[in-house]
C-alpha cells in the first residue's frame, strides 16, 4: 500500500484556514453584507435564536443612522431579535437571555410605537420581566397595555387574560393590596367569563390572602368553595400560610367551626413541595420533548407552525421557571407542618370532635418522634385518649411517656392518671375474681385465676408508678395524692403490714431506718409527710399496735384524709370534729 507523505506546511495552512473560518463567525468581524445575509437566511428558517447576534450587530452599526431604508430594516429585524433571545432562553434556561429579550422588546416598542407588533413586544416584555421577578416594572408596563390606545389593539381574549393575570401576580407578590384588590377582582371576572379555572383559582387565592392580611376574614368564606381545585394557585405557599393564619384569627375569636374550614384547606409545605416537584418534572419533560422535536423536524415544518411551536416552547420555559421559583421558596421556608397539625387537632378538641382530636395528636407524635415539642405531642395524645376512653392507647402512650426520664413537664399528671387507671382496673379485676370464687365450671375458675393474676399485676404497676413519682418529685403538690391513693388501696385490701414497710420502714416488729418514705432525706420536706405519718398511724391502729401509733398520730392532730369507713377498708375523719376511728 502506497502511503503519501503529507508536507508539514499543509497542517500550518489548515490551522490558519480553520482559525479564519472561526474568526469569520464573529458578527463583529464580518462585512456588513455578510451580516445582513446571515441574518436574513436564519430568519427565513425561523431560527431566531441564531439570528440574534447578527441583529445585535446591525443595531450597533446603525445606531445613529437616519436613512429610512436602514430604519425599515432595523424595524423589520427589531422584534425578531427579542424572539430570538426568548428561544435561546427556552433552549438553555440561561436567564441572561431573558434580560436581553426584555431589553430588545422594550427598545423595539419605544423606537417603533406605530409598528403593529409594538403591542405584542410590550406583552412579551412583561412576560420576561415577571420571569426575572421584576414585578414593579412589569406592573407598570401591563397597566399601560390595559389602557387606550393599546387595549383596543389586543383582540385575542387569551392575550388580555394573560395581562390581567400578570398584573394580579405582580401586585400579589408585592403585597400591594390597594392596587391589587381591583386587579384581583378584574382577573376573577375575566377568567370566569373565559371559563379559565386556573386563572380564576389564582384570583381567588389572591383575594383570600388579601382578606386575611387586612383582617377582613368574613369576606373569605364565599370564596372557599373555589379553593378545592387542584391548580398551581391552590398550592401557592403564601396562600396556605395565610389560610392557617386566618384560621388562627377565627379560633382566637371563638369561631372554631369556621376555623376548622380554613385549617382543612391549608396545605403543608411538604404537600406543596410534592406538587411543584411533580410539576417541574412534567414541564421539564414537555420542554425536552418539544425541543427535541423542533431540532429534528423544525426545518421541514411550515413557517407559521414552526413559530407557534417555538412560542409554546417559550411559554413552557417560563412556567418551568415559575415552578422552580415556588420550589425554591418552599424549600427555604421552615416547615410549618407540625404547627398546622397541632392547631387542627387543638381546634377539633375545642369543637368537641374528640376522636378526630385524638388521632390528630396521636399521629403528630408518631410522625415526629424527634421533634423538639414531642413531649407536648405525646401528652396531648395521652390526654385525648383518656377523654375518649381509649384505654389501650391511653396506657400505651402513658407508659411511653413515663419510660422517658427526661420528660418532666407533664410527669405529675401522666403518673397520676396512669396510676389511678391501674388502680381502678385492678379493683375491677379483683371484684371479678371475688365474684367467681364459688364458680363450679372450669372456665369460670380459670377466669377467676386470670382475673386475680391481672389484678395483682395492675396493683404492682400502680405501686411502682407511685414509687417512681415520689422518688423523682417528692416535693410536688401531687405527692399527697399519691400517698392517699396508696393508703386507700392498702386499707381496701387490708395490707397493713405492706403499707407500714413502705411508709415508715416497720418490718417484723421493728423500725428499719433504711426503709420507708419517712426515713428518706429527700422526702423530709415533702407536703405528703403529714399524710404519710397519718396513714401509718392508722395502719398501726388497724393492726392493734396502739403504742406504735401514738408517736405518729400525736404530731399531726387535725390532719385528715377523706375516704371510706374503716369497715370498708378505707378511712374517714373530720377536721372539725373530735371523732376518732371506730
Amino acid at each position: 500500500m502506497l502511503i503519501t507523505k503529507v508536507p508539514p506546511f499543509f497542517f500550518l495552512v489548515l490551522f490558519f484556514l480553520q482559525a479564519h473560518l472561526l474568526f469569520a463567525q464573529n458578527p463583529a468581524e464580518m462585512p456588513l453584507r455578510q451580516v445582513i445575509s446571515e441574518a436574513q437566511e436564519l430568519i427565513a428558517n425561523s431560527d431566531f435564536a441564531q439570528a440574534s447576534p447578527y441583529l445585535d450587530e446591525l443595531e450597533i452599526r446603525f445606531e445613529d443612522e437616519k436613512d429610512p431604508k436602514i430604519e425599515r430594516m432595523l424595524q423589520e429585524f427589531g422584534f425578531v431579535r427579542g424572539v430570538g433571545y426568548l428561544q435561546s432562553y427556552a433552549e438553555s434556561g440561561n436567564q441572561e437571555f431573558l434580560g436581553k429579550a426584555a431589553s430588545a422588546f422594550g427598545a423595539f416598542a419605544e423606537k417603533f410605537p406605530s409598528d403593529p407588533r409594538s403591542v405584542l413586544a410590550m406583552q412579551k416584555r412583561t412576560d420576561c420581566l415577571r420571569a426575572l421577578q421584576e414585578w414593579m416594572e412589569s406592573a407598570k408596563v401591563i397597566e399601560t397595555l390595559l389602557k387606550e390606545p393599546f387595549r383596543s389593539k389586543i383582540v385575542k381574549r387569551s392575550e388580555l387574560l394573560d395581562l390581567f393575570f400578570g398584573r394580579a401576580q405582580c401586585y400579589h407578590i408585592l403585597q400591594d393590596w390597594n392596587k391589587g384588590e381591583s386587579a384581583f377582582r378584574e382577573l376573577l371576572d375575566f377568567a370566569d367569563e373565559a371559563k379559565d379555572e386556573d386563572r380564576s383559582a389564582y384570583a381567588v387565592s389572591c383575594l383570600t390572602e388579601m382578606f386575611v392580611q387586612t383582617k377582613r376574614i368574613d369576606e373569605v368564606f364565599p370564596l372557599l368553595p373555589r379553593l378545592s381545585g387542584d391548580t398551581p394557585a391552590r398550592y401557592d405557599l403564601r396562600l396556605n400560610v395565610n389560610l392557617m393564619q386566618g384560621a388562627g384569627l377565627l379560633k382566637d375569636a371563638g369561631r372554631n367551626i369556621e376555623a376548622s374550614l380554613l385549617y382543612a384547606l391549608t396545605m403543608t409545605a411538604e404537600e406543596i413541595d410534592v406538587y411543584y416537584s411533580e410539576r417541574e418534572k412534567r414541564l421539564t419533560a414537555e420542554r425536552k420533548r418539544l425541543t427535541d422535536f423542533l431540532n429534528r423536524f423544525g426545518s421541514g415544518l411550515p413557517t407559521r407552525r414552526l413559530e407557534i411551536l417555538r412560542d409554546e416552547n417559550n411559554k413552557i420555559a417560563l412556567k418551568l421557571t415559575s415552578a422552580k421559583s415556588q420550589l425554591a421558596m418552599v424549600r427555604s421556608t421552615p416547615s410549618y407542618t407540625t404547627t398546622l397539625r397541632w392547631r387542627k387537632s387543638d381546634n377539633f378538641q375545642a369543637t368537641k370532635r374528640n376522636w378526630e382530636s385524638f388521632w390528630g395528636f396521636y399521629w403528630l407524635y408518631k410522625d415526629f418522634p424527634e421533634h423538639e415539642n414531642v413531649e407536648n405531642f405525646i401528652y396531648a395524645a395521652f390526654a385525648s385518649a383518656n377523654t375518649v376512653k381509649f384505654r389501650d392507647k391511653s396506657i400505651l402512650l402513658g407508659e411511653e411517656y413515663l419510660a422517658n426520664k427526661d420528660w418532666k413537664d407533664f410527669r405529675p399528671d401522666v403518673t397520676f392518671i396512669m396510676s389511678n387507671a391501674y388502680r381502678e382496673e385492678a379493683l375491677k379485676q379483683q371484684a371479678l375474681a371475688t365474684s367467681l370464687q364459688t364458680a363450679m365450671t372450669t372456665i369460670d375458675k380459670e377466669r377467676a385465676v386470670k382475673a386475680k393474676e391481672t389484678a395483682d399485676e395492675y396493683y404492682d404497676r400502680f405501686f411502682n408508678l407511685c414509687d417512681d413519682f415520689l422518688g423523682i418529685m417528692p416535693d410536688h403538690k401531687y405527692s399527697t395524692d399519691f400517698i392517699n391513693m396508696m393508703g386507700s388501696v392498702y386499707f381496701k385490701r387490708r395490707k397493713f403490714e405492706d403499707m407500714l414497710v413502705k411508709f415508715v420502714g416497720f418490718e417484723n416488729g421493728v423500725m428499719d431506718p433504711k426503709k420507708g418514705y419517712v426515713n428518706n432525706k429527700e422526702f423530709l420536706n415533702s407536703p405528703a409527710m403529714s399524710s404519710t405519718l397519718y396513714m401509718s398511724g392508722l395502719g398501726f391502729l388497724a393492726s392493734g399496735k396502739f403504742e406504735e401509733a401514738k408517736p405518729l398520730l400525736a404530731p399531726i392532730v387535725g390532719v385528715h384524709v377523706e375516704g371510706l369507713p374503716l369497715s370498708d377498708g378505707a378511712l374517714v375523719t373530720s377536721e372539725n370534729s373530735g371523732e376518732g376511728v371506730e
